[in-house]
């Protein structure tokens, strides 16, 4: 059974995944017993964009028949990088899990170092850990997020900011999931990322706000990037779709009252929010009561806390 298992959604990402995957590999290999899990989320949704599929599918697989430590599966319900995530965590075994983006490369030594550490000091951290990232993947200035909220309005969110250096891990209110490592016990405690969430958006605000009414800390590892490259991906997202994300996560970490918020001060056609907050809260309330059932401190506290001078 591998001591880590990394995770890698795709969708038409030649030649760019690939390299991530080797530049994994390489920062791993003779170090850590890993295994590393990538996602095809090529599907009739992206087809009916007029997409064809790349060749990535068929890299990937011809690569995982030379290396026992690749398993290539495909998530074809649905176009949702999320989904993505939870299949792969099923298709997984490690008990420490790290999640990466299809366009990334890892500077050297920063994932083992952050292995090392969050392996021996998880329950201290009480957690998740993340590295900095950078927006392109030739940039040097890393990144970390910071709070942005409107509580009169629903809002909870983030942006980025300047990361700052430490001599150890510390806390953030928030941070993103691309470059994210969770032991398994605490994917299972948040319930993975909900079933009803789509192509895009929502999945980050639910991580972070769904730790932070649970009671555990997102934190920051130290030292060098992980380089993203941000770009137009091989697929596109829709506005309500990426709404609906939004208002799953709100009504998940937040119950009704907060959802109907935040949906009634989204731009778009009322009646089309309002039908879909009525649909969420139908088909994600028993995700809503395991979260409330562990719920340890109040949304809008945890927020004064965290704005506080």
């Amino acid at each position: 059974m591998p001591d880590l298992s990394v995770i890698i959604p795709f969708v038409n990402e030649y030649p760019q995944v690939l390299f991530t995957i080797q530049n994994i590999a390489q920062e791993l290999r003779d170090r850590v017993d890993f295994e590393i899990i990538a996602v095809n989320n090529f599907c009739d949704e992206v087809a009916r964009q007029g997409r064809k599929e790349d060749q990535a599918g068929a890299a990937l697989t011809a690569a995982a028949a030379l290396n026992p430590w690749l398993k290539v599966i495909t998530y074809r319900d649905k176009l949702s990088h999320w989904q993505c995530k939870n299949a792969a965590v099923k298709a997984s075994s490690g008990r420490i899990l790290w999640f990466c983006d299809a366009h990334c490369i890892v500077s050297r030594d920063a994932l083992f170092r952050m292995f090392q550490f969050y392996r021996e000091h998880h329950g201290g951290l009480n957690g998740t850990l993340h590295l900095p990232l950078t927006y392109k993947i030739v940039e040097t200035r890393r990144l970390i997020y910071k709070l942005v909220s409107e509580m009169d309005r629903g809002k909870l969110h983030y942006s980025f900011t300047s990361y700052r250096d430490n001599a150890a891990p510390y806390r953030v209110p928030c941070m993103s999931t691309c470059g994210m490592m969770m032991t398994r016990e605490l994917y299972d405690e948040l319930g993975g990322w909900p079933t009803e969430l789509g192509i895009y958006g929502g999945g980050e605000n639910f991580i972070n706000f769904t730790l932070a009414v649970l009671g555990k800390s997102v934190n920051i590892m130290p030292g060098e990037a992980l380089f993203h490259h941000g770009e137009k991906r091989g697929y596109s997202w829709n506005y309500l779709d990426h709404k609906r994300n939004q208002i799953i996560a709100a009504y998940l970490y937040g119950g009704q009252a907060w959802a109907e918020l935040f949906a009634k001060n989204c731009d778009g056609r009322p009646n089309a929010l309002q039908a879909v907050t009525q649909d969420v809260f139908t088909k994600c309330v028993e995700h809503r009561r395991r979260i409330k059932s562990k719920q340890k401190i109040d949304l809008h506290e945890w927020v004064r806390r965290w704005k506080r001078p």
